[in-house]
């Protein structure tokens, strides 16, 4: 096969254009080369790594919007494993999952919404209890809708759409400062309007300091575990969130801040506006489509598709080139589930996109489409080989 009908036959295979016979004929010449990196013939099929990335555009293309199925989100996955020698082979397989899965998603939803699962998980849902500035705590899920406190001119209100909402009648600037905190559980979401106007949503495990007026020259919030913000502009008074030893600068602007202490480093993603960031004696600045990676190695500043990092809170999980310890993290915090391996950690890597209002056995599913494989005991996920 010649690089031009080599080329031109993966595009036709990535625009679903192929032919039962092109699609096997492409198939069996990857397979030809699995496992043997040497017989690459880069002056006839080209670079392997330039293919992958053709591939990849092509799938990212495909999943950047959701599908719905009669009112039920699809969720969609692709598999890449992480070895040279049967890298395009498996980004190929990959691509032929999505098809298939595309072309009979509403036979396999179907079937998946009537297994029976033995020990399944619901997914997380809005959960969170506001501390008052006394000590008081209001479990938010099951608080009643309407006026939760009144403190002075500041009145605490939980919205039909389940969203806690601080209102200052008076707007102080002035006069002691109270502070209040919303921490979500594993399995837990919630949104906040502070008393400035500016919107947080908490992922699960999550927690937000914050005052009940932002009174002085500054308005100042603390976080853990990760959450998304849309600042309220007020160029007379910049917006500081300060997380773990890094605080984060901001005028009026839309950002992701992931800071889990079991992840390896703080992302801070940046979708509008701009931010500073200082660490130690480093400051940084974000632009949109920008994200920071702090860890004990230093700051590094990267581009990034910010689609991935505010997913959460759109309600889906999305990876791109993520390992399954990583998936796996995600699943824990949002299932309620602890995870174990079984034999040795496989080195897939996954691209996709799955809707976070599925049961867990459903997501489950649909990884092992790779050579992962699963089981549920007790609120425990079981990797397998």
């Amino acid at each position: 096969m010649q690089k031009q009908e080599f080329l031109q036959l993966i595009d036709k295979y990535l625009a679903g254009q192929a032919t039962a016979e092109e699609k096997e004929q492409l198939l069996n010449f990857f397979e030809s080369f699995q496992g043997d990196a040497d017989e690459w013939d880069e002056k006839i099929i080209g670079v392997k790594q330039e293919l992958e990335d053709r591939m990849l555009s092509n799938i990212r293309q495909a999943i950047a919007e959701p599908v719905f199925n009669k009112g039920q989100k699809v969720v969609k996955l692709h598999f890449f494993r992480n070895v040279a020698a049967a890298v395009i082979l498996l980004a190929v397989s990959g691509t032929a999952i999505y098809h298939w899965y595309n072309k009979h998603e509403q036979k396999q939803l179907a079937a998946l919404n009537k297994a029976v699962v033995k020990h399944d998980v619901d997914p997380g849902d809005n959960r969170a209890v506001l501390t008052l500035a006394n000590g008081t705590k209001l479990i938010l899920d099951s608080a009643k809708i309407g006026l939760l406190n009144q403190a002075g001119s500041v009145s605490i209100n939980k919205t039909q759409d389940g969203q806690v909402v601080y209102t200052d009648a008076k707007d102080q600037q002035n006069g002691p400062v109270a502070y209040n905190s919303i921490s979500t559980p594993i399995g837990g979401q919630y949104q906040v309007v502070l008393p400035d106007g500016s919107r947080v949503w908490l992922n699960s495990a999550s927690s937000l300091k914050f005052p009940t007026a932002f009174t002085g020259s500054e308005r100042d919030v603390e976080l853990t575990g990760e959450g998304y913000f849309e600042v309220a502009k007020n160029k007379a008074k910049p917006f500081n969130v300060k997380v773990k030893d890094i605080n984060v600068a901001v005028l009026g602007t839309h950002f992701n801040i992931m800071a889990y202490n079991d992840e390896a480093a703080v992302k801070t993603t940046l979708i509008e506006g701009l931010v500073r960031l200082t660490h130690g004696n480093v400051t940084n600045m974000l632009k949109p489509g920008q994200q920071s990676v702090i860890n004990d190695k230093g700051i590094k500043i990267i581009d990034v598709d910010t689609d991935e990092a505010v997913a959460w809170k759109n309600g889906f999980f999305e990876f791109d080139r993520v390992s399954i310890q990583d998936i796996m993290k995600q699943l824990s915090r949002w299932y309620g589930t602890d995870v174990m391996y079984e034999g040795k950690i496989p080195d897939d890597e996954f691209v996709g996109k799955i809707s976070r209002d599925v049961k867990l056995s459903q997501v489950l599913h649909i990884l092992e489409l790779s050579h992962v494989r699963f089981r549920i005991e007790n609120k425990k996920i079981i990797v397998t080989p």
